[in-house]
């Protein structure tokens, strides 16, 4: 029966396109008249994301029916539902945005590599990616943050699938971004920018609305500043791990090691991370440690570099901040990783190791590595101690930057 329904499907679909096709708009428009408008959604939002953009310009009914916002809503709950992906930016690109998201289609039996994504040309951002250092910054639901090195360079905001971009122009220096988030509450998108001067900071917020940035006033001095990893969203608030303590330079903030800003209270507060104070001896031991989410927990993890393991913390209770270490991953492990043969002989030979493995995120219950001699990509999945190679978009691709995605229909401004 399901079989026969979607053969029925397909057949009306195509033998609507070919009489679209054959006839005038006013002839085309009259031709739906027949079929109720959720019908036609339906079948519509069945298509590939950029192809039911498409469907804007085959006629006026259709136009209507896409940009009405019940279609947009049905298709946004679609994406929602999706798997969450990977997106990778190829920082050495000399063609369009060197954009790529990760196997949209792949199967089993296929190799795990990542297929191009396409931006307009027309679009302000493909502009500017040779003529300015432009980085794929942040990314969340859907939307995509660039910013530049150079100091005034505007920042590009931009959904991949509406086509949307946002140009912000600023005059904030010196400061940094550090989250680009989609505030549930007020169901916009903001920007968390900090201001550095010294031995304090200012946070701001710009509202993508009035187009304008905003001081976020604090009862208590917070001069805490986190790296520029994207946000672990928990418990409507934003998590980081404290790469500076403004006030207390030479010493590692362990007691504050977890930055949390609450998005509904515009609040900041901090947390310590879970782990023997031993262990965290130094600023540069915060560097090799990581924030992600899994199965709507707040994930905790660190790379140890003397013996290359990974510790793996998942806090339980939030509000009573109870860690429960859940995973212990030896790198060296010749039967699982390829790369743990290299790894070994380096330290036999009293060479140094520090930086060769990169914790990126965690991913649909695999952590993601980056063996960074060889710039190479790999996910294990932390239940089943198996690993997969990723296929790189193109080959010796010594530079870029991966993050997780998913594919979005809300609007930026």
């Amino acid at each position: 029966m399901a079989l026969e329904c979607f053969t029925w499907t397909t057949e009306l679909l195509g033998s609507l396109l070919q009489t679209i096709c054959k006839v005038n708009d006013d002839a085309a428009d009259s031709t739906f008249e027949c079929l109720p408008d959720c019908l036609v959604v339906d079948i519509l939002s069945r298509l590939p994301p950029h192809t039911f953009l498409r469907c804007r310009w085959v006629c006026r009914h259709w136009r209507a029916l896409v940009s009405s916002h019940d279609c947009f809503t049905t298709l946004h709950d679609l994406c929602r539902a999706s798997t969450p992906t990977l997106l990778i930016r190829d920082d050495f690109a000399d063609d369009s945005a060197g954009l790529y998201v990760f196997g949209e289609n792949k199967k089993w039996w296929k190799k795990a590599a990542f297929e191009k994504f396409h931006l307009r040309s027309e679009l302000m951002i493909n502009k500017h990616w040779k003529d300015v250092i432009v980085n794929l910054s942040y990314s969340c639901q859907g939307v995509l943050l660039c910013t530049s090195r150079r100091r005034q360079s505007p920042y590009y905001v931009v959904n991949p699938i509406t086509q949307e971009q946002v140009t912000i122009r600023h005059t904030l220096h010196p400061g940094y971004i550090r989250a680009l988030y989609f505030c549930p509450c007020t169901r916009q998108f903001r920007i968390l920018y900090v201001q550095v001067r010294g031995s304090s900071c200012q946070y701001l917020v710009y509202i993508f609305k009035t187009q304008k940035w905003r001081k976020i006033r604090s009862s208590t001095p917070f001069n805490f500043v986190s790296g520029g990893d994207n946000p672990a969203v928990v418990n409507g608030a934003l998590h980081w791990i404290t790469h500076h303590d403004l006030e207390r330079k030479d010493i590692a903030p362990c007691e504050n090691g977890i930055m949390v800003f609450r998005m509904d209270k515009e609040e900041f507060s901090a947390m310590p991370h879970p782990g023997s104070s031993t262990v965290c001896n130094s600023k540069q031991a915060h560097q090799t440690m990581m924030l992600s989410v899994k199965d709507d927990r707040l994930c905790f993890s660190n790379l140890l570099f003397r013996t290359y393991t990974v510790d793996i913390w998942i806090l339980e209770d939030y509000e009573a901040q109870i860690w429960i270490k859940r995973y212990k991953i030896d790198l060296l492990n010749e039967r699982i990783f390829p790369f743990s043969s290299r790894l070994m002989g380096i330290l036999r030979g009293n060479g140094d190791t520090d930086g060769w493995i990169k914790l990126l995120c965690i991913h649909e219950g695999e952590l993601l590595l980056q063996f960074q001699i060889d710039q190479e990509l790999f996910l294990y999945n932390l239940d089943y101690r198996t690993v997969k190679k990723i296929e790189l978009p193109r080959n010796k691709m010594f530079c870029y930057t991966c993050m997780p995605y998913t594919k979005s229909f809300l609007a930026i401004a």
